[in-house]
This record gives C-alpha cells, structure tokens and sequence, in this order.
C-alpha cells in the first residue's frame, strides 16, 4: 500500500529468504546510484583528498598503517570545509532554502518501508529465529557451544491477523528447558503476527506485575576490575557496552533463560547467512551529501555485532576471519572501491562516518585479545584515520553543524557524537602517543556536546523531538553510548543526570506503538538495521523498572542484536501490560500527543494516536499536521501515516518557515495528513494548540482478555484555531472512544467566520473505500497487507476480510468522496510541470477519504464521524447512535 508501514519493522530482513533477495540485489549494485559502486576512484569527484582538513600524518597502506606525528597537528588545514557546511547539509533545521538545486533521482527500491509490508520479511524476526518462511540458515548450527543454537527450523502459522511464524523445533525445546533451569518465565510468545506484535501463549504467560524478582544466575560474573570513574585510566578491553565479566557469564545466563536462548540462537542464524553474503558494497545513496554510505556503515555494524559475538562464544575462528575480512575491506584495503583515499566514510554524511566508527570501535574491543598484532593495529588505523580525525574537524569548523545548539537535540548529535566518543574510548591508550591524543580530545568533545545537547532530545514527558521513527536513530545511539561510558570507566560520567525525565521515553515508545505499528507521524527516516528498541531494556537495568524491558523482550527487534544480550536482565519477570494504563496525553506543548486503546494485548485491539502539538522545532522532520490521529482495529491501521517522502527531492528539508519548499510535497503538507484542512491552505506553521485531555484511568490487568467496562471512557479535546490563524475557539478536534472503546468518533466544530470559505475533512486509508448511495456511509474493507514499492513485493493476508463503516452523523448535507491516490504535489504546482525528483513518492493504493464543506461565513459547522469496527459479534449497543453532545460540554460521562 502506499502510505507508510511504520517503521517500527526493518526493510533489510537478515533472517528471510525474501530479504536475501534484496541483499543480493543490493549487493550486485542492482540499485547502485548515478554509477557509484564497485568503480575506480576517478569517479569520484565531490570532494577532494583530506576534506577533513587533517594534513597528512597518515599514509595509506595494506594495513592501514600510519606515520606517528605530534599531537595538535589536526587543525583546519587548507582542505577543512571540503565537505559540505553547515548551511549545506540537508538535515540543518535552519538551513535556508536560497536556490532550488535539484538532486538526482533516488534508486529504484523504495528507501522506507510501506504501510503495508509485514514483518516477516524484515530484518528482526524476533520471534522467528531467523526461521520465517524459509530461511536459508542451517538447521544444524554446530559453531556455537549452545547445543539449540542456529537449529531453530523454519514454520509459519496462521492466527486472526495474519501469518504467525513460530518458535520451533530445538530452539523451543532449548527454551523450555532453560526456562525450567533458571527457574524463571518461560517464552510468553511463540511468534508475531504481520505488524511484529506478540502472538501470547497464554500457558506461558506470568501475569504478575512487572519486576526484577527472578532467580539470578550471576556464579560465574565475577569483575574483578575497580571502577576508577575516570576517562582517562580506563577498563581493560574488552570495555565498549559489555566487559569481560559478562563475557564470561553468558553462557550460564542463557542455559538458564528462555528469551536469551532465543535470541542467542537467532544470532548465530544470522551470523550464518551473512557469512555467505559478499563484502557490503560501497553504494552512495544521491551522493556523497545525500544519504551518503549510512546504509553500508550500518550494515557493517549488524555484520561486525553478530560475527563478533558468535565468535565470541563459540572460540570458532571462522568467525574471526570473516569479521576481519569485512572491516580490512571497509578500510579500503582490498582491490574493492571503498571511497576515496582520507574519506573513505564519507564525512559528507558523518553520520555515515559515526556508525562504521561504532562497528570498528567494537570489532577491535570485543576481539582485542584474539587479533594479532597487524590485525589491531589496522583497525584501530582505521578508526583513527577515517573515524576520529575527521570527527576532529567536526567539532572545530561549521561542517559539524549537528554539534550547534539550534540543531543538537536530534538523532544526528546523538549518533555522530556516540559514534566518535565509543571509538575514542575504544582505541585511547593503545598505539602511539598521537592516537591517544586524538581519542582525548574527541571524548572531552563528544561527551561535553553530548550532555548539552542529545539529552535534550527526550522532552519533559518522554517524547522524542523528533519523530515516534527518529526516536530509534537518538535514544539506541544515547544508549550505546551511555552503555560504553559505564562499562569503560565506572560510571555513565554524569549524562543520565543531564536529563531527569530521559527514562520516560520508554513510555513514549509503548504508548506511541499500536497494533498496527506506531503512530508513525513525520518522517520514518532510512532503514534502521542495527538500530533497535533494545536500549529500553538497558533504561530498564538503570531505573529499576522492569516493565520497558518485559515489554521489549517480547518484541520482534529484540532478538537480532547482540546488545540485547547484555542490557537485558534475566531476573526481569512479569506481564508488561499488568498495571499499564490504557491512555496516556504526553503533555509537552513541543510535541503534545495523546495515546488510547482498548487492550495492551489484543491484537484486533481499537487504537488511537492523536497529536496536536507546535508544529517545528522538529530538526525538518515534522509535518503540517496538527489533529492528526491514526486508528487501528481488528488487527490492522484504517487511518494512516504516509511517513517519508523522497529525501532526495529538491529542497525537502529546507527549512521549517511558511513558504518552505517542504510543505508542497503532498506527505508534508497539511493535505497529506487526517485532520481539516480549511481555505485549501497549508497549517499555520507558527500553530500553538491548547489541549485538553482526560481518561477514567483504567489499567489493564495482568489477562490477556481484558475488556474495559462500557463506562470507561477516554477524550482529546484540541482547540486548534492558531494552526488556521484564527481566533481562539474558531476550529476544535475532539476525539473520543465510545461503547467500551469498541467504536471511535472524531467530532469537529468550525465557528461562524467571514474569513473561512472552505473546508476540507481529511483521512488517508488503505482500505477499499465503498461510499453508500446517500454518501453517508463509507464502508472500509482490507484483506491483506500489501507493499507493491518493496524489494519483495510481498502479500500477508489478515485472515480473511477486514472491515470498518464509518458514518457521518452531522451535518445533515455532508457527504463522503474519496480521492485516490492522492497527488505527490500540491498547493498550485502542476505535478506535471515538475522534473522528476521534485515529486513525492507515488502513493498507489491509498485513498483519501473527504468531506468537503463550504465556508462557515454564514454559521458554525459541527462534524461528528463515527468509526465502527464491523466485529464479529455486533451488539446493539454498537449499533447505536451516539448522543450528540457539543465539544464544551463533553465529560467522561457525557455519552453514557
């Protein structure tokens, strides 16, 4: 379908024979840009040599080898500013749009993933073991010294919504057996269903409260290192996010715990495949400025983990070697183009230079002790060279633009800053006088930017200030790096502190993810590979809180990333959703968004997100979006988010102002959203909501079956009158769930004003839109997931056919139309008149479902839409019409 699958799945799937086909095709340069890949240098010409300004003190060679010279040598020499400035650089959230220069057009394969794929082609298969409809794994793993390791056998199943790969086979068996021997919770999930949500066996479940109450089994972790709670006198290696002490109680941690057998288990499953897999292509996606290489750095960094790992607890050296033949390719040291000789990670892009900086920085800590001597000192070359120096002239010319207070509570500072400080901390102390120097400088930079600035990125009530996609870029960056810093010195060197309420962005996360995925408002971002939901279980060892990681344990990303085997903590037991409120209004006037449900773990569960919130102040990855809600029932989303457009597309991320090229890209601008859109005008991008919630507070309990009573009630009220630059009291939203949160109506009042002549009501859906004859009616049906744009072009079914009405109660001369799919560019730009990478992507398949009104010149507009899930067994009750009661007088009663 054509609006966006929220991203809370991955497009690269290490685990499925679906994605294996996208892998090879990415690797054969299928979908290589503008003629980047496997080429000579000479085909390189957007910057020159040392565009980092570094002057020379290394030499390139075999082995990465560098000639030593004195420290403070790293200056801005005459190449500084090669790269692009901070003017130039496409994510500056003040960057003016002066000039519209067009960037080429992106590579066939859409960059993001689609409403519609499922998660059993992505890259996390948690539940699935790396098992998910055919994987090409061994059923016979023998390089682990876990016996169920790598054997789990492929299988699918089908509940309610879609196909529910299992847990099968010896990895079950495994599971069961450790769960036994620990003597703490067994698997709650034996697979997910198509949106990655757990599919509970309910025998399995422990409905307790969440808590750190389980047996622990800690007999062979014993550190016999002091903390010195110093930069500069640091751990031994290994140090980076995990230390030798964990090392060696892993084994016995997971022979006595279910959840870690499983993801041990996936692990090596995927350590299989890529082993098979050619070296990660340099692929520049629109240009060294445009998306750059951040794909390759972070499919590097999901190789190097797993590689790292299985060798790690299996002492196979088969491991070892392919590790370091991928990172000795990645340095440029092979006859394989890997950019150009000083830049070879593309500074252009430094997140691209962060995250292979972050894959280097474990390999050489992890494996310190198993490389031989050339082996560490190439890579650590390496992270010096192409990593550390260039981060150098970050911090010192205005290329670093992410490190700016006006642009540094994003992903960018948190990712660039993590990346450096974790191979700064990694390398300091080892080599020359001058590589240290280096690593010193770079750890004061990063971790005093970093305490200034990332950890401003979670706001008050939890919420990331960003996007619910970017969220995952920021925090997993923040908890990499928060997790090296106390492995390495002791302490977290006070960044936690920086930042009181950082742990309440665990909240946001659970609450911002429906049944049909997150509210994925804004932009999605680029495929997150290694990135992960993992860092709610290391908040949850920090706080003491336990729910975030019961939550995430079940999850379909937690499996695949090795980091989950040290930040979870075995002892954590309990139902996640016992005592969880069903709503939550995360109230900060920067991001102010509201969450309700019916169920925490009914997958056919009624959702809502709703958000009203300011409208900038977003790093240029927010939308014109004010009243937007998305809403999920039986199983699947029937009011969407397109997500990302093309970030290619010229002057996408220009700016936040009124005239912003931005807005006149269809998934931007205030058309593209399921709110009003009044006068045929973009929002107010000055627009300053005043919200009202309130919920009769009911909490689940610790049943899988939990129905609220049909008198518990939750409303969103949002005078939204600034977003059309009216008076207050002018335009309000209300949004509310009725009847035991079975039905939802979304009720908006327009008052009497001489200066609104037209006025629009507007959802984006990828339901089949039938309209009834009188246009009161719009009957919504889906069948399937569907994601036509993906590499796979893969079809779930939701287990037969799925349908919402939905009912205009008022006003009486209202009807439905529908416009699909909707243009990619609005707002007086003739679509046709545009180059072709000046349009958005095509949004086939979806629909937007409208109301058109006229003006409210001569009296007051009331719109009250009823949504009613067509279940099963419709009560009376659900057939009703509700009261209809004015916005000022609703009450958690009102509608009893």
């Amino acid at each position: 379908m054509s609006y966006q699958r929220p991203q809370d799945p991955y497009i690269h799937s290490n685990a499925s024979q679906y994605d294996e086909r996208y892998q090879q095709s990415y690797q054969q340069g299928a979908y290589q840009q503008q003629g980047y890949g496997n080429q000579t240098a000479s085909g390189y010409r957007d910057y020159p040599d040392h565009a980092s300004g570094y002057q020379g003190s290394y030499k390139e060679s075999s082995e990465g080898l560098y000639n030593s010279q004195a420290a403070g040598g790293y200056g801005a020499g005459a190449g500084a500013g090669a790269g692009a400035g901070y003017g130039q650089q496409r994510n500056a959230a003040t960057n003016a749009a002066a000039t519209y220069s067009y960037a080429k057009p992106k590579r066939g394969v859409s960059k993001w993933i689609k409403f519609g794929i499922p998660l059993l082609i992505l890259i996390i298969a948690g539940a699935v073991l790396g098992g998910i409809f055919g994987s090409r794994a061994s059923k016979n793993n023998n390089n682990n010294n876990n016996s169920s390791s790598g054997s789990s056998s492929s299988g699918s199943g089908s509940t309610g919504t879609g196909s529910t790969p299992n847990v099968q086979g010896s990895t079950l068996t495994a599971a069961q057996q450790a769960a036994k021997n620990g003597g703490n919770n067994m698997l709650f999930y034996q697979g997910t269903d198509a949106y990655g949500n757990p599919a509970f066996v309910s025998s399995n479940v422990d409905t307790s409260s969440p808590s750190y109450s389980g047996v622990a089994h800690n007999q062979s972790c014993s550190d016999s290192w002091t903390a010195t709670n110093s930069l500069t006198n640091l751990r031994p290696h290994p140090r980076i996010m995990t230390t030798q002490a964990e090392w060696d109680c892993l084994p016995t941690k997971i022979a006595n715990d279910a959840y870690l057998t499983v993801w041990n288990a996936t692990i090596f499953t995927n350590a299989t495949n890529w082993a098979a897999q050619p070296f990660v292509a340099y692929v520049a996606d629109g240009g060294f400025t445009g998306s750059g290489i951040l794909d390759v750095s972070r499919a590097i960094q999901m190789r190097v983990k797993s590689w790292a790992y299985a060798y790690k607890l299996s002492n196979n050296t088969m491991w070892k070697d392919r590790l370091y033949a991928e990172l000795n390719n990645a340095a440029g040291n092979t006859n394989n183009f890997f950019g150009q000789n000083g830049t070879r990670w593309n500074a252009a892009h430094f997140l691209d230079v962060a995250e292979m900086t972050s894959a280097f920085a474990m390999a050489y800590d992890w494996l310190y002790n198993d490389w031989n001597s050339t082996q560490r000192t190439m890579i650590r070359n390496a992270i010096v060279q192409y990593g550390l120096v260039p981060g150098l002239n970050q911090y010192a010319t205005p290329d670093g633009w992410w490190k700016e207070t006006a642009n540094g509570d994003g992903n960018w500072n948190c990712v660039c800053n993590g990346g450096l400080l974790t191979g700064a901390l990694a390398i300091r102390g080892d080599g020359d006088a001058n590589a240290t120097a280096t690593a010193d400088s770079i750890i004061n930079s990063a971790l005093t930017n970093m305490k200034a600035n990332c950890m401003n990125g979670v706001y008050d009530d939890g919420t990331w200030t960003e996007t619910a996609n970017y969220w995952y870029f920021g925090t997993n960056a923040q908890g990499r790096a928060l997790s090296t810093l106390i492995s390495a010195t002791g302490t977290d060197q006070g960044m936690m502190a920086q930042n009181p309420n950082w742990y309440k962005t665990s909240d946001f996360h659970m609450y911002v993810s429906g049944p049909g995925g997150l509210f994925a408002y804004g932009d999605n971002g680029p495929n997150k590979f290694a990135t992960t939901a993992n860092q709610l279980m290391l908040y949850s060892k920090l706080s003491g809180d336990a729910r975030p990681a019961v939550y995430q344990r079940d999850r379909a990303d937690a499996s695949f990333d090795p980091l989950s085997m040290f930040w979870y903590e075995p002892t954590a037991k309990g139902a996640f959703w016992n005592g969880l409120p069903l709503d939550r209004y995360f109230d900060d006037t920067r991001g102010s968004w509201a969450s309700m449900r019916s169920s925490w773990t009914d997958p056919s569960a009624v959702y809502v997100g709703v958000k009203a919130s300011n409208l900038t102040g977003h790093q240029t990855h927010g939308d014109l979006d004010a009243g937007d809600f998305v809403l999920d029932a039986l199983g699947t989303r029937w009011a969407g988010e397109y997500g990302s457009g093309n970030y290619l597309s010229t002057d996408y991320f220009s700016n936040e102002t009124q005239g912003s090229a931005r807005w006149t890209y269809y998934r931007k601008a205030t058309d593209g959203q399921n709110t009003l859109t009044i006068n045929m005008q973009n929002q107010d991008v000055n627009c300053r909501p005043i919200n009202q919630f309130n919920s009769t507070g009911v909490a689940q309990t610790g049943d899988l079956s939990f129905k609220p009573a049909t008198t518990d009630a939750v409303q969103f009220i949002s005078d939204l009158s600034s977003c059309y630059s009216q008076p207050a009291g002018t335009v309000q939203r209300g949004i509310r769930m009725l009847n035991g949160r079975r039905q939802v109506l979304v009720q908006d009042e327009i008052a009497q004003s001489s200066q609104i002549t037209d006025v629009q009501w507007r959802v984006q859906t990828n339901g089949t839109v039938t309209i009834s004859p009188d246009g009161k009616t719009a009957t919504l049906t889906q069948s399937s997931l569907t994601d036509p744009n993906a590499a796979t072009g893969l079809k779930v079914g939701l287990g037969g056919t799925k349908t919402m009405k939905v009912q205009i109660l008022s006003p009486s001369n209202a009807v439905f139309t529908q416009d699909g799919p909707p243009a990619t560019r609005i707002y007086g730009t003739a679509v046709s008149s545009a180059p072709p990478e000046d349009s958005d992507i095509a949004n086939t398949g979806a629909t937007a479902l409208q109301i058109k009104l006229g003006g409210t010149q001569s009296g007051s507009q009331t719109v009250q839409v009823l949504w009613q899930p067509q279940w099963d067994s419709l009560s009376a009750a659900d057939q009703a019409t509700p009261k209809s009661v004015p916005l000022s007088q609703w009450t958690l009663t009102s509608h009893n």
